[in-house]
């Protein structure tokens, strides 16, 4: 070990973020706290009848999206329509979750987790974080066999 150097570190130890329980819980926290905030947002959106966002920012979203997937299709050798319908299908897709998840945001922030109950919510983010490692698992398990 050198003296004065401040990023010693034992090269036995492991950081926690390295472990594997650790980084599939926090994965599965984050996923199941997600899919409950899109479900809550679609809840909202639906029991409101409204958007969360005005049209125009939804429409600046799904074109920012639009461009970018469309550039990506097209980088990663499709031809026009197909990169078009590509880039088309991941704004629809990305613009929906995004406003899901900011109307998922607004219905908690506007007290509706105290009206749905505590219970039901950690119920539900408990539910998505068994249900994400399974996709999890099972997706990385498809593509291991399909990629080697």
């Amino acid at each position: 070990m050198v003296a004065g150097k401040i990023n010693s570190k034992n090269p036995d130890s492991q950081s926690l973020f390295e472990n594997p329980f650790v980084k599939t819980l926090a994965i599965a926290v984050l996923m199941g706290i997600f899919l409950v905030d899109m479900g809550l947002g679609l809840f909202d959106i639906f029991s409101t009848k409204s958007s969360p966002l005005p049209p125009a920012f939804v429409l600046m979203i799904f074109a920012v999206i639009f461009i970018g997937g469309m550039v990506f299709y097209e980088r990663q050798g499709l031809d026009t329509l197909s990169s078009i319908i590509g880039g088309a299908l991941a704004g629809f897709g990305l613009s929906f979750v995004f406003v899901s998840l900011v109307g998922g945001v607004q219905f908690a922030l506007d007290g509706g987790i105290s009206v749905l109950g505590w219970e039901q919510v950690i119920s539900a983010v408990a539910a998505c974080m068994i249900a994400g490692v399974i996709m999890l698992k099972a997706l990385s398990y498809k593509l291991q066999n399909h990629f080697y």
